[in-house]
């Protein structure tokens, strides 16, 4: 019976994560629409009928746990961390993570700790690392964000016009920054306007030196002046920015470092011992003194992370 059990959550595994491998993709939205008109004469390589399927069934599998707000909250924040999954495709791996991949370990091991800490990884890791990537992509926008003022502000001396400046950047500079221009251009010539562009592409990134910007050029839109010098303008105040926040991240580098391995170090060992030897660690959950220890472990390590993280978040 257990071997029965265990057969058909592996198979339910091994088609949903084959479902994400065939419906992962590297285009967005406005990608997908051109990709779509350019290659519609051409025959698909890929049955159309697997697609849809196995779409449906991750529609279906995200349904079941996420209203269609949370998906598209989570396709937002996918959108702005660069990472080519749809909400639906990361629900599904969250499930997998969360409820398959544990019961798979359990019957396998039949260790009910090693379950338990898998379920606990897989809900926290694949936000933790989305929000990884989201702070990461925002940082490396932020720091091109001057190159690329300078760079539109010469080409507007040039005699360009705004878009074919934002078009020298997008093809002058690096992703992330060129991947965004990308996506705003395209919607401006599939007809949307200038001022919306810019504020669905402030809106994916939530960058505070962004809206800066693209509040600089819909002003000078309505009310004229020199676009070149505004932009040069900006572009000497998120340098002096950028340059103080590096400065402060060094100082507080030390603080973040202790923060981190004082954080993780009781998790991490706990862990270990629940996973080499269970028996050792059920003083902790079978008395209540352990109990205690644990619970007002708990509270200062939340404690310490709260105040550390005051210490070092200094806001310009």
């Amino acid at each position: 019976m257990e071997m029965a059990i265990c057969l058909g959550v592996f198979g339910l595994a091994v088609f949903t994560v084959a479902a994400l491998l065939k419906t992962f993709t590297r285009y967005d939205l406005y990608q997908k629409r051109l990709e779509s008109i350019k290659d519609s004469n051409n025959s698909d390589k890929e049955p159309k009928t697997f697609r849809l399927s196995s779409k449906l069934v991750l529609k279906k599998i995200s349904g079941i746990f996420a209203t269609r707000s949370i998906r598209e909250k989570i396709q937002a924040q996918l959108i702005s961390a660069g990472i080519p999954l749809k909400g639906d495709e990361y629900i599904s791996l969250c499930v997998v993570l969360i409820m398959v991949l544990p019961l798979i370990l359990y019957f396998l091991s039949k260790n009910l700790w090693l379950a338990i800490i898998t379920v606990i990884c897989g809900a926290f890791l694949p936000q933790m690392y989305l929000q990884n990537q989201k702070d990461g992509r925002l940082n490396t926008f932020n720091q091109q964000l001057g190159d690329a003022l300078v760079v539109m502000a010469n080409a507007l001396r040039a005699g360009f016009g705004f878009q074919q400046a934002m078009d020298t950047v997008r093809r002058e500079l690096p992703v992330p920054i060129a991947t965004e221009f990308t996506w705003t251009l395209r919607e401006m010539n599939l007809g949307v306007s200038h001022e919306e562009s810019l504020l669905n592409m402030g809106k994916r990134l939530n960058s505070k030196d962004l809206d800066m910007i693209i509040t600089a050029i819909i002003i000078q839109r309505q009310v004229g002046g020199n676009l070149a010098e505004i932009l040069e303008n900006i572009s000497q105040t998120i340098r002096e920015r950028a340059k103080i926040k590096n400065e402060i991240k060094i100082l507080t580098a030390q603080g973040r470092l202790s923060g981190l391995v004082i954080g993780l170090l009781p998790v991490v060992l706990i862990g270990a011992m629940l996973t080499i030897n269970p028996r050792y660690f059920y003083v902790m959950v079978n008395d209540s003194r352990g109990i205690a220890i644990l619970a007002a472990g708990c509270f200062l390590e939340v404690l310490g992370a709260v105040v550390i993280k005051k210490i070092i978040d200094i806001n310009l």
